[in-house]
């Protein structure tokens, strides 16, 4: 079974935690897998076609991985033959004063045009359609379970968000008057799931906002020391103010790794 979630936030755009989001597991993808999308309550329309548009950019992009590699030796084969026969061709067709220069460049030139030729024809081709659609009707025939306990997740980042920005920076690198709060998910049923939110929820944040994930490594590691940086905590709070950095989400993820 794969498992979604969905965190909404009164502040922000609602996070999708897709079971599709890591194109690098494709080709473990089963076109007969149960998927259920878990929300704190009962979805509307919207979110349900948000949901489904989210899963289909993801099979999309996942589905091309998997051709791409699936195809990858016979398509470096082929660019390599091609660079080579481009190669001897110009060698010994075309005389220039600077040999070998030109020659490298047009066969590299060949080799770059034909590999993007076959790798936008293995996108297209019949087996990754075929893979694309059944994969994408079994994502439209997914169950939307209520898992209540999420509302703590979400009542988490609705409260971070709320906190003044200065005092939250400083919460998060220990140079501030307060801790920053515990994320407390009293749901037992919640509880089995919390392992699988939070590898999707570090997983979102990696494929998505990479510089959302370097900070979060920063700010951790000051935690960890236990050694408060003023410099850090003016830094997040700049991000924050440009709209670089979503400091209730850093937030969560520093009460997740608490956990």
């Amino acid at each position: 079974m794969k498992k979604g979630y969905i965190l909404r936030r009164t502040k922000g755009q609602s996070i999708y935690l897709s079971p599709f989001q890591n194109t690098a597991t494709s080709a473990t993808w089963s076109t007969e897998e149960e998927i259920v999308w878990h929300a704190s309550t009962v979805l509307n329309t919207k979110e349900k076609d948000d949901i489904l548009f989210t899963l289909y950019k993801h099979i999309d992009r996942g589905v091309d991985r998997w051709i791409q590699d699936a195809r990858y030796l016979p398509r470096l084969l082929l660019c390599a033959l091609a660079f080579l026969v481009t190669y001897f061709f110009f060698s010994l067709a075309v005389r220039d004063p600077i040999p070998m220069v030109d020659e490298l460049l047009i066969a590299g030139f060949v080799a770059f045009l034909l590999g993007m030729f076959l790798s936008s024809r293995d996108k297209k081709s019949d087996l990754a359609m075929k893979k694309r659609l059944e994969i994408k009707q079994n994502a439209s025939r997914a169950d939307f379970v209520v898992l209540e306990g999420l509302e703590s997740y979400e009542k988490y980042l609705d409260d971070m968000a709320f906190i003044d920005t200065i005092e939250l920076a400083d919460r998060l690198v220990l140079s501030g008057s307060g801790e920053l709060a515990e994320l407390v998910v009293k749901d037992e049923h919640t509880l089995s799931h919390q392992d699988e939110i939070a590898r999707l929820l570090f997983e979102f944040i990696r494929i998505n906002d990479k510089r959302l994930y370097y900070w979060y490594e920063k700010v951790l590691q000051v935690r960890l020391t236990q050694k408060r940086d003023i410099s850090l905590s003016a830094r997040l709070l700049k991000l924050s103010i440009d709209q670089h950095l979503d400091l209730p989400v850093l937030a969560l993820m520093i009460a997740i790794s608490k956990q």
